[in-house]
C-alpha cells in the first residue's frame, strides 16, 4: 500500500512573473509544478514576486498592482499548490491598500510580503507600513518581514520587526529566513525577550535546515509552535529550475552536500532532537494554523 507523502509547506518562495529583462515570462506554472512533482513530499509553496518585479518596484513603488497581477496570473492555474504572497510598498500606501483588498480579499493570496526595507530603501516600522500591516490583519493575512540571515549584524532588522509586532498585536508577523545564519542567536534572544514581555504574534522561518545547532537552539528557545519552513527558494536560475531542498545560494545540485529532498530536511530536524509531532508543526501545521488554510478552503482537513 502506498504511503501518504508528508505535507510540507514553505512560506518563503520567490517566483518571477517576467523575464529578467522585464519582458513576457519565459516559463509557465507547469515548469514550477515540475519542481513540486519531483519532490519526495506533498510540497506546497507560498510564493512572492521575484527579481524582475522587484527591479521595477525599486523605481516605481506605485507599480504594486502590476507586480501582484503578474504573479497572480502565473500561479492561478496551480492553486492551491502555489499560493500567493502580496507585495506592498509604504511609499505607495493608497495603491497598496487596493492590492491588499484585491489579491488577499478577492484573489486568495494568503500572506503579505516579503516586506523588504533594505531592498526598497525604507524602514519596515515606518507609519505607512504600520498602516498596511493593520489592513493585512483585518484581512487575516500574516505579514512576512525581511531579516538579514548573515549580512547585517546590528540587529536593526529584528528591532524594526518587533516594533511592528508590538504596534499591531492583532497581526501575525513572520521573521523571514531568521534561522540558519550567523545572526540566528540574536534573533532567538530577541524572540525570547518579546515572548517574555507578553508578545504572542511572532513566528520565525527556518532557512538552512542543515544548521543543526541553530535548529536545536530555536526549538529549545522559541518553541516548535513558533517555527515554520521558509527556505527562500527562487527562480533566479532556470528554467529548468533547481530542485527544492538545495542550500540557499548554491548554483547547482552537484554542490549540495546532501540529497535535495524534504526527507533530508526532516532528517536534520530529527538529528537536532526535534520530536516527530513537532516536525509536523514545522513542516505544515503551524502554517496551516496561522494562514488559516483549512478555513479558507485551501487545504482539505487531514
Amino acid at each position: 500500500m502506498a504511503t501518504e507523502r508528508r505535507l510540507w509547506i514553505d512560506s518563503h518562495i520567490h517566483i518571477r512573473a517576467h523575464a529578467p529583462d522585464g519582458g513576457p515570462c519565459d516559463f509557465t506554472a507547469d515548469d514550477i509544478l515540475r519542481v513540486l512533482d519531483s519532490s519526495d513530499a506533498d510540497l506546497r509553496w507560498i510564493s512572492g514576486m521575484g527579481s524582475s518585479e522587484m527591479s521595477r518596484l525599486k523605481q516605481e513603488p506605485d507599480a504594486v498592482h502590476w507586480a501582484n497581477a503578474a504573479l497572480d496570473e502565473l500561479i492561478a492555474p496551480a492553486r492551491p499548490r502555489l499560493l500567493g504572497s502580496c507585495m506592498v510598498h509604504p511609499r505607495a500606501v493608497k495603491e497598496s491598500h487596493e492590492v491588499l483588498d484585491r489579491f488577499i480579499g478577492e484573489r486568495g493570496f494568503v500572506q503579505v510580503g516579503e516586506v523588504h526595507g533594505v531592498q526598497f530603501n525604507y524602514e519596515m516600522d515606518c507609519p505607512g507600513m504600520i498602516e498596511l500591516v493593520r489592513h493585512a490583519a483585518e484581512l487575516g493575512a500574516p505579514v512576512q518581514m525581511h531579516c538579514s540571515t548573515n549580512n547585517i549584524v546590528t540587529g536593526e532588522h529584528i528591532r524594526q520587526i518587533i516594533n511592528v509586532a508590538r504596534a499591531v498585536p492583532e497581526a501575525n508577523i513572520i521573521v523571514a529566513h531568521a534561522i540558519g545564519g550567523i545572526n540566528s542567536y540574536q534573533y532567538m534572544v530577541a524572540g525570547e525577550v518579546y515572548f517574555g514581555d507578553g508578545g504572542d504574534n511572532l513566528y520565525f522561518e527556518i532557512r538552512d535546515f542543515n544548521s543543526r545547532e541553530y535548529l536545536r537552539a530555536a526549538c529549545e528557545r522559541l518553541g516548535p509552535d513558533r517555527l515554520i519552513a521558509g527556505t527562500d527558494w527562487s527562480t533566479h536560475i532556470g528554467p529548468p529550475f533547481l530542485p527544492y531542498g538545495i542550500i540557499f545560494g548554491l548554483g547547482s545540485v552537484d554542490e549540495n552536500p546532501y540529497p535535495c529532498t524534504v526527507g533530508s530536511l526532516v532528517g536534520f530536524l530529527r538529528e537536532a532532537g526535534v520530536a516527530e509531532e513537532d516536525i509536523e508543526k514545522i513542516a505544515s501545521g503551524n502554517i496551516i494554523r496561522i494562514h488559516r488554510l483549512t478555513e479558507r478552503g485551501l487545504l482539505e482537513p487531514r
